[in-house]
């Protein structure tokens, strides 16, 4: 699977992606070529083990530089992260590697979490419903 620090901001935004795996990324991605101050800090966490990563190690603005460092336009809110995940949920359906039921049920119960769908979301959601 090829480094894609778009789709992994995506997943840390939407809330997908959890906090301690992000030292392992930074320091992928300094090897892909990618670097930063962020990046370098976050990764000298790479060697502790997971479980001893505490949220207050890795600071949101960090995260955030980090991202910047990579490319990405961050942070992202958790709708614009939504959007992008339902974008690529459809096209799944589209071209024909998973249902349009199995996605849209995807898009109703993980990114709307039952919730009130985003307009944008609302017919998606009703055709699961049905």
């Amino acid at each position: 699977m090829p480094f894609d620090p778009a789709k992994l901001a995506v997943e840390y935004y939407f809330g997908d992606l959890q906090y301690w795996k992000l030292p392992a990324i930074a320091a992928d991605a300094l090897q892909f070529g990618y670097d930063g101050p962020a990046l370098r800090r976050l990764a000298g966490l790479a060697n502790r083990i997971s479980k001893e990563i505490r949220a207050d190690d890795v600071p949101a603005n960090e995260i955030d530089s980090a991202f910047r460092e990579m490319g990405v336009n961050a942070p992202m809110t958790k709708d614009k992260a939504r959007m992008v995940l339902a974008i690529e949920s459809a096209n799944r359906a589209l071209n024909g590697t998973s249902n349009v039921f199995d996605e849209a049920t995807h898009i109703r119960i993980h990114l709307c979490e039952l919730g009130d769908p985003p307009d944008a979301l609302s017919h998606v959601v009703n055709l699961s419903k049905e």
